[in-house]
């Protein structure tokens, strides 16, 4: 691993772009700048495709779905591609209807995709498997069964998989690493695994390795993990604290803290 993954980023100051779930996008802009990216979050289709063109990643999340979004999630993405830049989506609730499945067919048909980050049962329904799920939310089953669909979807769509749940799996479908961090608090707050997304971005913007991809991955897990032991069940102060640890987090906090294992 990258030993100064963090601070080679902040050195960077990578400018992301975020098409993001309109519910989370302060979020997820407040996460890419806390850990040393630069966001910009458009959303006009007239002018996504010039504004792209200074960006080093985009960021694509499907939670707010709507034609003018689905028409900038293409158009970002295709310039993203023209630029040799990652791109990182995430199908939020991709099995819930058929609009949402078909939009993220269409984008996954159209353009390149670095990663696909999701909960179990998203990354399954790309893939045709039926997964339990409790509205966006996955039931979480064995790992085996779930490495399996990771890697499943890794070949189908040639990019890299993160599955989250309480173990997180990453993977490019011959390589398999899992995360142990694990916060349950980060489910009170809504809309953590699109902050996750940001912070993916970020560091795939410098072309990270698998590796210093699922280090990438355990970064808010482990800021989770620290918050909750000084904010106990308070689920807004835990958010507040989560984001101020963040902002300073720096490579051998999380190196002191990361829980990685891998399996193949």
């Amino acid at each position: 691993m990258n030993n100064n993954l963090i601070k080679n980023v902040r050195d960077k100051n990578p400018i992301v772009l975020s098409i993001a779930n309109t519910i989370t996008s302060q979020h997820v802009a407040d996460a890419i700048n806390f850990i040393g990216g630069s966001p910009m979050m458009p959303n006009d289709p007239e002018e996504i495709t010039e504004i792209t063109k200074v960006a080093n990643a985009v960021c694509l999340n499907l939670g707010s779905t709507n034609p003018d979004m689905q028409l900038c999630s293409l158009l970002a993405a295709k310039q993203a591609n023209s630029d040799h830049n990652p791109v990182v989506f995430d199908p939020v609730a991709v099995g819930a209807t058929k609009v949402r499945y078909d939009r993220s067919m269409e984008l996954l048909q159209q353009v390149k995709v670095d990663i696909i980050r999701g909960n179990t049962s998203e990354i399954a329904a790309l893939t045709g498997v039926t997964w339990e799920s409790h509205g966006i939310d996955a039931v979480d089953g064995n790992d085996s069964d779930r490495i399996k669909i990771a890697q499943a979807a890794a070949k189908q769509f040639n990019c890299r998989i993160m599955i989250s749940g309480p173990t997180d799996i990453i993977t490019d479908g011959q390589k398999v690493f899992e995360v142990k961090n694990d916060e349950p608090m980060l489910k009170t707050n809504v809309g953590m695994g699109d902050v996750l997304d940001g912070i993916l971005a970020v560091f795939a913007s410098q072309k990270c390795s698998l590796e210093d991809l699922t280090y990438a991955s355990a970064i808010l897990p482990v800021v989770a993990e620290l918050a909750a032991k000084e904010t106990g069940n308070q689920a807004a102060t835990f958010m507040n604290k989560t984001f101020d640890i963040l902002g300073t987090l720096d490579d051998k906090t999380l190196q002191d803290n990361i829980k990685t294992v891998k399996v193949k």
